[in-house]
Parts: C-alpha cells; structure tokens; sequence
C-alpha cells in the first residue's frame, strides 16, 4: 500500500472509531445515566487517539531502508504506549466513570480497529 493509502486507513480506522463511540456513548447515556456515556467516550478515545498518533508517525516512515521503517516502527509504538499509559492516569484520576463500561468501550475500540483493518485491507 502507497504512503497515502496507509495515511488514509488510519484516518477511515479513526473516525470509524469515532462513530462507533458516539453511538454506544449515546445508547448508554439514554438508557442509563450520565456517567456511564462519559465512560464509554473516555474507553474509546483513551485506545483510538494513541492509535491514531502512532499510526500518523508510522506512515511518515521512508521506504528507502528497512532499519529506518523497523524504528519508525518502534518508536510509534513507544509512543502510543505513553499516550496511553497518561491517557489512563488522566482519566482515573479526573474523570468520574463506570470502570467495567470504561474497559468494555476500550476492548470495543480495538475490536473495531481490527475488523475495520481487515475490511480495509482485504478490499485492497
């Protein structure tokens, strides 16, 4: 896949991301309260947004060797790791929410990522 192509995944794997959380966070809101719909957003975007900026500093990687796509590799994923790691820190500590829904909505995250990927690179 050309650099724009992989660029463009991530984007469409994002805002898929994106829609799935608007909508659980929307059903759980109205079926339940408040909280649980902020902790169905805050599941979803503490997995997606470090994904996305991994994704976004992998697909800047050069062709022309592969030691420098490998650490471009390494790196992105170092990255999403601390983004990750102080997403989670950010939200236990300041944000009021169901722990059990919070976990759900991030394994959802991923799950949508990994069907989406699948989707997006089979039809290539």
């Amino acid at each position: 896949m050309s650099d724009g192509g992989w660029l463009k995944s991530v984007f469409i794997i994002f805002f898929g991301q994106l829609v799935m959380i608007g909508l659980f966070s929307l059903f759980f809101y109205y079926t339940k309260d408040y909280i649980t719909g902020v902790s169905v957003i805050s599941g979803g975007l503490v997995y997606c947004v470090p994904t996305l900026f991994a994704g976004v500093f992998m697909s800047r990687a050069s062709n022309k060797s592969a030691a420098l796509v490998l650490s471009k590799a390494y790196i992105g994923t170092l990255y999403k790791m601390a983004i990750t790691i102080a997403l989670f820190i950010y939200v236990f500590k300041n944000i009021p929410i169901n722990i059990i829904v919070f976990f759900i909505a991030y394994a959802m995250t991923f799950i949508t990522q990994c069907v989406m990927s699948y989707v997006l690179h089979k039809s290539n």
